[in-house]
Protein backbone atom coordinates (compact mmCIF):
# COMPACT_ATOMS: atom_id res chain seq x y z
CA UNK A 1 0.00 0.00 0.00
CA UNK A 2 2.93 2.18 0.88
CA UNK A 3 4.43 1.95 -2.57
CA UNK A 4 0.95 2.51 -4.57
CA UNK A 5 0.33 6.17 -2.05
CA UNK A 6 3.84 7.13 -3.47
CA UNK A 7 3.52 6.20 -6.78
CA UNK A 8 -0.24 8.27 -6.56
CA UNK A 9 1.54 10.57 -5.08
CA UNK A 10 4.14 11.30 -6.92
CA UNK A 11 2.02 11.26 -10.09
CA UNK A 12 -0.15 13.87 -8.63
CA UNK A 13 3.14 16.32 -7.85
CA UNK A 14 3.82 16.09 -11.33
CA UNK A 15 0.47 16.40 -12.29
CA UNK A 16 0.51 19.48 -10.06
CA UNK A 17 3.48 21.05 -11.46
CA UNK A 18 2.37 20.38 -15.10
CA UNK A 19 -0.93 22.26 -13.95
CA UNK A 20 1.04 25.39 -12.70
CA UNK A 21 3.47 25.56 -15.60
CA UNK A 22 0.78 25.61 -17.51
CA UNK A 23 -1.14 28.22 -15.98
CA UNK A 24 2.24 30.39 -15.98
CA UNK A 25 2.76 30.12 -19.51
CA UNK A 26 -0.76 31.76 -20.33
CA UNK A 27 -0.44 34.57 -17.50
CA UNK A 28 3.58 34.49 -18.97
CA UNK A 29 1.94 34.98 -22.70
CA UNK A 30 -1.15 37.68 -21.57
CA UNK A 31 1.72 39.16 -19.30
CA UNK A 32 3.79 39.52 -22.34
CA UNK A 33 1.03 41.14 -24.28
CA UNK A 34 0.59 43.73 -21.87
CA UNK A 35 4.09 44.74 -21.89
CA UNK A 36 4.15 45.57 -25.71
CA UNK A 37 1.54 47.83 -25.32
CA UNK A 38 3.68 49.79 -22.52
CA UNK A 39 6.28 50.23 -25.25
CA UNK A 40 9.99 50.10 -24.76
CA UNK A 41 10.44 51.69 -21.06
CA UNK A 42 13.14 49.35 -19.02
CA UNK A 43 10.79 47.91 -16.61
CA UNK A 44 8.46 46.41 -19.59
CA UNK A 45 11.23 45.16 -21.38
CA UNK A 46 12.67 43.28 -18.26
CA UNK A 47 9.03 42.28 -17.87
CA UNK A 48 8.52 40.81 -21.44
CA UNK A 49 11.32 39.20 -21.58
CA UNK A 50 11.38 37.40 -18.15
CA UNK A 51 7.95 36.72 -19.41
CA UNK A 52 8.86 34.93 -22.67
CA UNK A 53 11.45 33.18 -20.40
CA UNK A 54 8.94 31.55 -18.65
CA UNK A 55 6.96 30.81 -21.61
CA UNK A 56 9.71 28.34 -23.49
CA UNK A 57 10.82 27.03 -19.60
CA UNK A 58 7.52 26.21 -18.79
CA UNK A 59 6.27 24.67 -22.27
CA UNK A 60 9.36 22.42 -21.82
CA UNK A 61 9.17 21.68 -18.20
CA UNK A 62 5.60 20.67 -19.36
CA UNK A 63 6.97 18.37 -22.15
CA UNK A 64 9.76 16.78 -20.35
CA UNK A 65 7.44 15.83 -17.23
CA UNK A 66 4.50 14.71 -19.77
CA UNK A 67 6.99 12.35 -21.11
CA UNK A 68 8.80 10.59 -18.85
CA UNK A 69 7.11 8.37 -16.15
CA UNK A 70 9.33 9.19 -13.82
CA UNK A 71 10.59 12.46 -11.89
CA UNK A 72 13.98 11.85 -11.32
CA UNK A 73 16.94 11.86 -13.84
CA UNK A 74 19.33 14.76 -13.93
CA UNK A 75 17.69 16.79 -17.12
CA UNK A 76 13.90 16.72 -15.58
CA UNK A 77 16.00 18.14 -12.22
CA UNK A 78 17.64 20.84 -14.35
CA UNK A 79 13.90 21.69 -16.30
CA UNK A 80 12.72 22.07 -12.83
CA UNK A 81 15.43 24.26 -11.72
CA UNK A 82 15.12 26.25 -14.61
CA UNK A 83 11.78 26.54 -14.51
CA UNK A 84 11.59 27.62 -10.97
CA UNK A 85 14.19 30.48 -11.52
CA UNK A 86 12.62 31.86 -14.38
CA UNK A 87 9.32 32.20 -12.71
CA UNK A 88 11.26 34.19 -9.99
CA UNK A 89 12.66 36.11 -12.07
CA UNK A 90 9.30 36.87 -13.39
CA UNK A 91 7.46 37.45 -10.23
CA UNK A 92 10.22 40.25 -9.50
CA UNK A 93 9.85 41.62 -12.73
CA UNK A 94 5.59 41.62 -12.31
CA UNK A 95 6.01 43.07 -8.68
CA UNK A 96 8.32 46.13 -10.26
CA UNK A 97 5.20 46.42 -13.00
CA UNK A 98 2.71 46.36 -10.59
CA UNK A 99 4.35 49.13 -8.41
CA UNK A 100 4.63 51.23 -11.11
CA UNK A 101 0.84 50.32 -12.79
CA UNK A 102 -1.21 50.06 -9.75
CA UNK A 103 -3.78 49.00 -12.05
CA UNK A 104 -1.80 45.84 -13.73
CA UNK A 105 -2.74 42.31 -13.37
CA UNK A 106 0.51 40.05 -12.74
CA UNK A 107 1.15 36.94 -13.33
CA UNK A 108 3.27 36.82 -9.62
CA UNK A 109 0.58 34.35 -8.06
CA UNK A 110 0.85 31.92 -10.61
CA UNK A 111 4.08 32.40 -10.39
CA UNK A 112 4.50 31.71 -7.18
CA UNK A 113 2.58 28.88 -7.64
CA UNK A 114 4.75 26.96 -10.03
CA UNK A 115 8.06 28.23 -7.75
CA UNK A 116 5.90 26.01 -5.24
CA UNK A 117 5.14 22.86 -7.50
CA UNK A 118 8.85 22.70 -8.83
CA UNK A 119 10.61 22.91 -5.22
CA UNK A 120 8.20 20.38 -3.99
CA UNK A 121 8.80 17.91 -7.04
CA UNK A 122 12.49 18.52 -6.82
CA UNK A 123 12.72 17.54 -3.08
CA UNK A 124 10.14 14.52 -3.45
CA UNK A 125 11.81 11.33 -3.56
CA UNK A 126 12.33 9.45 -6.42
CA UNK A 127 9.58 6.72 -7.70
CA UNK A 128 10.67 3.95 -9.64
CA UNK A 129 9.51 3.84 -13.25
CA UNK A 130 6.88 1.40 -13.84
CA UNK A 131 8.45 -1.74 -16.14
CA UNK A 132 6.98 -1.49 -19.48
Amino acid sequence: MGDNWSTRNAQAEVKDCIDACAELVQASEDCADACLLLGGNGDATACFLADLDCVEVGTTTIRVLGWHSRSDGVTTEAVLQACRQAASESILACERMTRANPSWTSCVAVGRRTVAACTTLLAAPSTPSEAS
